[in-house]
C-alpha cells in the first residue's frame, strides 16, 4: 500500500510516507491504524443451506433495580452443543454459532438464583429475548434482554477509539473481545473517517513531509513552502487512500471487517502464525474466515492510484509498484506481530479485554 512515506536513506521513490511512519510506530509497540485497514476483507461466500447456518442469541444483563450485571455467565445448548458467554461492563452480551431449532438458556450471576428460558431459534437468525425476571437470594432481580448487534457494535467502535499506545499513538483498527460484533457500514467508514483526521496522524504527515524535503525527496516538487505543501499533500493522500480503501469501501464490497482480531492466547508460535497470516486471512462480517481480499487489493489499489499525484519524473512503472506492494505485506505481517505481543502492553485502559482464559 502506498500509505506509509518514502524512507529518509534512499528507500525506493515510491514507498510513500506512511511506510517510514509505521516502522517508526511498531518499533515502539504499535501497528497502529497505518497497517490494520487491509488487514481485512474478503468476498461474500455463497451462502450455505438454510439447516447449516448458525444463529445468535444476543441481550443485556440487568438486575431487578435496573442495574447492570456485568459478568453475568450465560450458557446456552442448542444442538446438543453447550456456547457459553459473559456480559460485558455495560451488562451485554451475545451468543454465536448456535445450531437452528430448540434451545435452553441458563443465566447465572453472583448472589443470584439460576434462570432457564427455552425456546427455539431459526437458522441464521440473530434473535433478541424478551425481558427474563432473575431472582436474588432473598430478593427479586430482573435480568432484561434489550440490546441489539448494532448497539454492541456501536460500543465496540467506541472503546476502539480511546485506544492508543502510551495513551498518545491511535490504535483504532484491533478488536479485542473474543467474539466482536459486525460493524455496520457506517461504523467502518467513522473508523477509516476519526483515523484519518487524527490530531498524531496530521502531525506525524508532516513530520515526514519535512524529513522528505530536507532529504529533496521527490525533488520534482522543489524547496519551499509550495514543496513541502506538495510533499505533505501527497504523504496524506497515501493515508487517505490506503485507510478508507482498506478499512471502509473494501471491506464493504467484499463484506469483511476491517480490524486486526487480537487472539491472545495459547503458544507464542500459534499467535505468532495468527499473525503474519491475517495479511491474507480475515474475518467476514458473518465471523466467518475468508481470503483477505481487502488487503490484498488495497494494497495493489493503493499503490496504483498514487501515480495520480506522485511526480511523472517519479513514476517508475510497474517494478516499483509490485515493490511497494510486498512492503505493504511486510510490514503488515510485522505490524500485526506487535499488536499481538507487545502494544497490549502499552496500551492503557484496555479493562482487561487484552487477556483472554
Amino acid at each position: 500500500m502506498t500509505r506509509y512515506g518514502v524512507s529518509v536513506l534512499e528507500l525506493p521513490r515510491r514507498i510513500p510516507v506512511f511506510y517510514s511512519m509505521r516502522l517508526i510506530t511498531c518499533l515502539c509497540g504499535l501497528s497502529c491504524v497505518c497497517a490494520t485497514p487491509a488487514l481485512v476483507a474478503a468476498q461474500a461466500l455463497p451462502e450455505a443451506p438454510s439447516q447449516q447456518l448458525k444463529a445468535t442469541l444476543v441481550g443485556t444483563v440487568e438486575d431487578g433495580d435496573g442495574g447492570l450485571l456485568p459478568g453475568a455467565r450465560v450458557e446456552v445448548v442448542s444442538g446438543g452443543a453447550l456456547a457459553v458467554a459473559f456480559a460485558d461492563e455495560d451488562g451485554v452480551f451475545h451468543v454465536y454459532g448456535l445450531t437452528a431449532g430448540a434451545y435452553t438458556l441458563r443465566i447465572t450471576a453472583s448472589n443470584f438464583f439460576m434462570t432457564t428460558q427455552s425456546g427455539t431459534i431459526l437458522p441464521g437468525e440473530e434473535k433478541e429475548l424478551a425481558p427474563i425476571e432473575l431472582h436474588a437470594q432473598g430478593q427479586n432481580a430482573t435480568v432484561t434482554v434489550t440490546a441489539s448487534e448494532k448497539e454492541i457494535a456501536t460500543e465496540q467502535v467506541n472503546l476502539a477509539l480511546q485506544q492508543r499506545v502510551l495513551g498518545i499513538i491511535p490504535n483504532f483498527y484491533v478488536v479485542y473481545d473474543a467474539h466482536p460484533a459486525p460493524l455496520s457500514k457506517k461504523q467502518k467508514f467513522k473508523l477509516a473517517w476519526r483515523s484519518t483526521i487524527d490530531p498524531v496522524n496530521i502531525v506525524g504527515t508532516g513530520i515526514f513531509a519535512g524529513i522528505e524535503q530536507a532529504n529533496n525527496n521527490f525533488s520534482a516538487y522543489g524547496q519551499g513552502a509550495s514543496g513541502y505543501a506538495k510533499r505533505y499533500g501527497a504523504a496524506f493522500g497515501d493515508g487517505v487512500v490506503a485507510t478508507f480503501l482498506g478499512g471502509a469501501v473494501l471491506p464493504i464490497v467484499f463484506r469483511q471487517d476491517p480490524r486486526y482480531r487480537f487472539q491472545g492466547s495459547g503458544t507464542t508460535m500459534s499467535r505468532t502464525l495468527h499473525a503474519v497470516s491475517s495479511v491474507v486471512i480475515c474475518r467476514s462480517d458473518t465471523n466467518k474466515p475468508m481470503f483477505n481480499y481487502s488487503n490484498v487489493f488495497g494494497n495493489f489499489a493503493a499503490a496504483g492510484i498514487s501515480n495520480l499525484y506522485y511526480p511523472a519524473s517519479e513514476r517508475n512503472g510497474l517494478s516499483l509498484t509490485m515493490q511497494n506492494v510486498g512492503v505493504g505485506f511486510a510490514f503488515g505481517a510485522f505490524g500485526a506481530v506487535m499488536q499481538e505481543f507487545v502494544v497490549p502492553k502499552l496500551t492503557p485502559h484496555l479493562h482487561g479485554r487484552a487477556t483472554r482464559n
